[in-house]
């Protein structure tokens, strides 16, 4: 008798950084709020899918980091300027700015390879069958 798994959403499994193609394993090491040091694994625990799919492929995650850094700046000094009435001095801004770069610094290292994983690899999609073995291995 086949056992039926329900399908995890795509969103829910990105946010938690799971293998894209079994939606199963963990990328990562540690979560994203762990004190100790993260690192993304080399394979996915669960179907042995290698995520650095060549030398140096994880360099196009920078594109990725900068336009969340862009993202991530533009909404911090809007909200600098509403929250501060609009002071004219460029040091809140510049203030802000470095504390949100190094706050989120983690952040967006671990979610640009997520995006780059999930959106901008076609060869890394969800595969049903594969993800259906796994979970009959029992991981």
């Amino acid at each position: 008798m086949d056992k039926q798994y329900s399908t995890p959403s795509e969103i829910k499994s990105a946010i938690e950084a799971r293998c894209p193609r079994c939606r199963t394993g963990l990328m990562f090491n540690s979560t994203l709020l762990s004190l100790k040091k993260s690192r993304m694994v080399e394979k996915c625990p669960a179907c042995d899918l290698k995520f650095e799919k060549e030398p140096g492929y994880f360099y196009v995650a920078m594109y990725v980091s900068y336009v969340l850094v862009v993202a991530e700046l533009v909404a911090a000094c809007v909200a600098t300027a509403v929250l501060s009435g609009g002071v004219e001095s460029p040091w809140p801004y510049i203030v802000v700015a470095i504390a949100i770069t190094f706050l989120l610094a983690p952040f967006n290292t671990r979610y640009s390879r997520v995006i780059l994983l999930y959106w901008l690899t076609p060869q890394f999609k969800f595969n049903r069958k594969i993800f259906e073995k796994v979970k009959s291995e029992g991981y």
